[in-house]
């Protein structure tokens, strides 16, 4: 039977009004059903196949707000299967069931994946992996791991950073001494070094010549390392006042990147073309050093900026780097203050993809990550519950959430994730679970031993007069290598650890809390020489130096202790500057008459409060050490449901505090009564508290 004409306009305005109502529900993409269905009710002549298909689309509809009500989800509706399968890299699978697959190559334009500690960040790397490997076995993949959370990933050797060093090889494709100097600015924006990169750039020029005169003289090949920067620099004497201080700032931040290990201190380093050879996680575990972090990782990347430059552009990917707890190595130094963009790090991001190289970033904080890098990363998946308004902020502009979609990821679950992927034919954030995987082992990876490719550092000058002495003559050649003029003499062997050198060693050791100036106050040694003798004790590895705002700490190491037979006071410390500064905040609480106790056990996962004490009155307080922002959640939750009166967050700097404080003032998961407890110092401020009389 006919549709009467009489009827048509009733049909017509009620079809209208169904139609409506569902394209309402189903914002983005009708189901197809649903397509077909409404394309024959808009075209049937028929009353029963009319009437039959709108009770079937009512049905449809119901359903459909039947499952929404039992079901809420702010992110529906839901991508189709015919949209979400078309690849061959499985990143998750939607809440429906239906899988969201995409071609590998389109994360070369950059992932973040963002996530709290425990989200299922490191499952979801270890599948990624494990897809890569089979889809496509020729991509390489390297993983920076500094909390060896891939040490049983099977498929990649590893390799510990302990054990590595790296000198300033440039590729074979690129010029050495070019590659040193074009390094130069990048070290120095690492460094915050402005008037600074001059006296750089001039101790890399001596260096130069340095190497020059070794393989003009001995007719081998040698190249440089940071180390024979520093050396060279040392050697530089500042022409006025103002010139002393970007000399000295120069000086303090190589010294920085070069640390108490050897990452960057070799006569010849690890090969980076058999590094990126092969499949490989590198564990960072005993790289605690921010200038250290980001100095390797943009080395890295420069290298690779470097080898790429003459390359082809291309549209797939040859290369993958991942970097766990990324906000150490391309985080932003004092977020809260300014937002300084690192041009360079953009620049070689955007050449290395052009050439097929693609980074992947993970991290726990997201406001932390550099705009540049943030910016040029095109794909974004969020883990479990991600805190902080910060950085809840930048996964709703990256993804263009709502309000309402923003709120909601407050309630995900471990592995439930948000993934947004730029190019993607579902062109909206899809909601779903990370696939599962199976833990790993705890048994300890089996390391790659690279001792056969690194060489120990040694002064190119000490080696070509070796080279030189003949064994008849016993003495230099005539033609001895030139170096740079008024060159300070550098201790290399403990059995010279006398006179001042000793002198300044053991009042390091007796006198630990004191800054510099007061130091070199109570030797009577001039500034000029109390330096030239602090930075040889510091290169043979008895000092440690630690900034502290404006201050400087001279910290004596275990090699200190032992040389001079005193009692190794850190034994236990994973940390030897983070030690230093507990003991060093409980002596102040003790010279007040306060009793206090360190490293105080509290929960039952091996947990400590790094100091607690009880004042005049009775009253307790912990204080927690505070030398950079990262695990600042778990040092708080673990002080829960303590009668502490008072917690206080002792940081470096004030810096440090203020970013502390920033970061608990928007923590939504802490209670409110923990969160007022709460106070943030800074060492240099707090001392001053206590009117102690120094001898």
């Amino acid at each position: 039977m006919r549709i009467p004409i009489s009827q048509h306009e009733k049909y017509s305005k009620e079809f209208k009004a169904l139609e409506k109502e569902i394209r309402g529900k189903w914002i983005k993409h009708l189901p197809s059903d649903v397509k077909v269905l409404l394309k024959a009710a808009n075209s049937t002549y028929s009353q029963r196949a009319y009437e039959s298909v709108i009770a079937r689309l009512q049905v449809i509809l119901e359903s459909h707000e039947d499952e929404c009500m039992r079901k809420p989800d702010e992110f529906r509706p839901y991508g189709p299967e015919e949209l979400l399968g078309q690849g061959d890299l499985h990143l998750l699978d939607q809440m429906d069931g239906v899988k969201f697959i995409i071609n590998l190559h389109k994360l070369l334009t950059g992932l973040l994946l963002i996530g709290p500690q425990g989200s299922g960040k490191s499952r979801f790397i270890r599948s990624l992996c494990k897809q890569i490997t089979t889809i496509s076995p020729a991509i390489k993949t390297l993983i920076i791991d500094p909390k060896n959370g891939f040490r049983s990933l099977p498929g990649f050797r590893h390799l510990d950073l302990e054990t590595l060093s790296f000198d300033l090889k440039s590729p074979s494709n690129s010029n050495q001494q070019n590659f040193i100097f074009e390094f130069m600015p990048v070290l120095s924006s690492i460094l915050s070094l402005v008037f600074g990169l001059n006296y750089i750039n001039d101790a890399a020029d001596i260096a130069l010549s340095i190497l020059q005169q070794y393989e003009k003289q001995t007719g081998k090949k040698a190249v440089l390392c940071l180390r024979d920067i520093f050396e060279a620099l040392l050697t530089m004497k500042p022409k006025n006042f103002k010139e002393v201080g970007y000399h000295g700032s120069a000086k303090a931040g190589l010294t920085s990147v070069l640390g108490k290990n050897n990452l960057f201190d070799c006569r010849a380093g690890l090969p980076l073309e058999w590094l990126f050879s092969e499949n490989t996680v590198i564990n960072a575990r005993s790289l605690t050093s921010e200038t250290q972090c980001k100095t390797l990782f943009n080395y890295l990347l420069f290298w690779l900026y470097q080898q790429a430059r003459n390359l082809p552009e291309s549209k797939k990917i040859r290369l993958i780097l991942i970097i766990d707890d990324s906000s150490r190595f391309i985080g932003i130094e004092h977020n809260y203050d300014a937002h300084r963009r690192t041009s360079q790090l953009g620049h070689m991001l955007a050449v290395l993809r052009a050439t097929g190289v693609c980074v992947i970033f993970a991290t726990q904080i997201a406001s932390q990550i550099d705009p540049s890098a943030l910016s040029l990363c095109r794909s974004m998946i969020v883990f479990g519950n991600v805190n902080g308004e910060e950085n809840l902020k930048v996964v709703q502009n990256f993804m263009s959430l709502t309000p309402e979609q923003k709120n909601a990821i407050l309630r995900f679950q471990t592995r439930e994730a948000l993934a947004f992927v730029s190019d993607s034919v579902w062109p909206y954030p899809v909601h779903g679970w990370t696939p599962f995987i199976e833990d790993m082992s705890n048994t300890n990876p089996q390391y790659v031993s690279c001792s056969n490719m690194i060489t120990p550092w040694q002064s190119l000058t000490e080696l070509s007069q070796n080279t030189s002495t003949t064994p008849s003559q016993g003495r230099p050649k005539e033609s001895t290598p030139v170096t740079p003029k008024d060159a300070p003499k550098n201790v290399s062997d403990a059995s010279v650890l006398k006179g001042a050198l000793l002198q300044i060693l053991q009042d390091c050791i007796v006198n630990p809390f004191d800054i510099v100036g007061i130091r070199a106050k109570r030797l009577n040694m001039s500034v000029r020489i109390y330096e030239s003798h602090k930075d040889n004790l510091v290169q043979m590895g008895y000092l440690q130096p630690s900034f502290c705002g404006k201050a400087i700490y001279l910290i004596p190491t275990k090699k200190s202790y032992e040389e001079l037979g005193f009692p190794y006071p850190y034994k236990r410390a994973a940390s030897i500057e983070h030690a230093f500064y507990t003991n060093m905040s409980a002596y102040y609480l003790k010279q007040s008459g306060w009793k206090v106790q360190t490293e105080v056990p509290i929960g039952k996962k091996g947990q400590t409060i790094d100091v607690v004490a009880m004042d005049k009155s009775g009253n307790m307080h912990a204080l927690e050490i505070t030398l950079n922002t990262s695990n600042l959640m778990d040092n708080a939750a673990k002080l829960q449901d303590t009668a502490y009166q008072t917690i206080t967050w002792l940081c470096r700097d004030a810096a440090t505090a203020k970013a502390v404080k920033a970061y608990f003032n928007k923590c939504m998961t802490l209670p409110s009564e923990l969160i007022k407890k709460f106070k943030y110092e800074f060492f240099s401020k707090w001392i001053k508290k206590f009117k102690i009389r120094r001898k």
